[in-house]
């Protein structure tokens, strides 16, 4: 017999969610755009820099040609940067007084929290949907199998940083804070991780600061399993294996996600964020 509560639960969390997949259809134009940039960076920008690197990098990557390796990279950077920027609007309903309407309709504060992380998660991944099948077309990805996996890990990272951001929200409780915080951690985050540099490569470098947050980074977590999945011989040189790749990103996603939980539900009693 079902659980009437869980059953309602799931029904708020998707009536939740759908608030932030109805926005995206008032971004046609900034995705559209965005698309063309994107395309335009792979296509060219991402082509000079592969013939600017040397070959022998290939040793590095599995024999993996530096521009594939790279499109992966390029391709997570922009996974994590559309997660960070739903973060955003979050922060800036919190501002403008939405998220205290919404917090007064009949739903839990806990679900409501996931039903806002697990639909900025969503809108993610559609948005960034075509730029994904730029970056598998361009590599010549067929496999179904792939790219559900693809899909499914990106969904799983994004819950992870949606959850981060909402976190910060809460901690500071100022938008321009945020966004100076916010802006800071990526321009960390991305250039320590492997978005540009396989692992061996950063190990190799002999600084090991660098390696060891490369090696613990999000971001290099899901541009290495993607690679892997995509390109099996890049296993070869990735000595860690899949499975601590996969346990940690669940772990990263799912903790941050019961933490998200527990402040809502903690600093929102008196049904406001202040």
């Amino acid at each position: 017999m079902r659980n009437p509560s869980f059953t309602s639960n799931i029904r708020s969390i998707l009536l939740v969610a759908s608030w932030d997949l109805m926005k995206l259809k008032n971004q046609k134009v900034f995705l559209a755009m965005r698309v063309a940039w994107f395309t335009l960076q792979v296509l060219v920008f991402a082509r000079a820099i592969s013939f600017i690197v040397s070959q022998s990098i290939l040793e590095y990557t599995g024999g993996v040609d530096y521009y594939y390796f790279y499109l992966l990279g390029i391709y997570t950077s922009l996974i994590y940067s559309t997660s960070i920027s739903r973060g955003y609007v979050i922060a800036d309903e919190f501002d403008d007084g939405i998220v205290e309407y919404h917090l007064s309709l009949p739903i839990k504060r806990g679900v409501f929290a996931v039903g806002r992380v697990l639909g900025s998660s969503l809108s993610t991944i559609i948005f960034t949907l075509p730029m994904m099948i730029v970056v598998y077309v361009i590599l010549g990805v067929s496999n179904l199998f792939s790219i559900i996996v693809s899909l499914i890990s990106a969904l799983v990272f994004s819950i992870g940083v949606v959850s981060f951001v909402l976190l910060l929200v809460f901690s500071v409780k100022s938008t321009d804070l945020t966004d100076i915080l916010v802006g800071a951690i990526d321009a960390l985050l991305v250039r320590l991780s492997t978005v540009f540099y396989p692992l061996p490569v950063i190990e190799a470098s002999g600084i090991a600061p660098y390696y060891v947050i490369a090696l613990m980074n999000p971001i290099s977590n899901l541009a290495d399993f993607l690679r892997i999945l995509v390109f099996p011989e890049y296993y070869m040189v990735f000595k860690y294996g899949v499975a601590p790749i996969v346990v940690y990103m669940v772990a990263f996603s799912m903790g941050l996600l019961v933490l998200a939980v527990e402040y809502y539900e903690r600093k929102l009693e008196a049904g406001g964020w202040k």
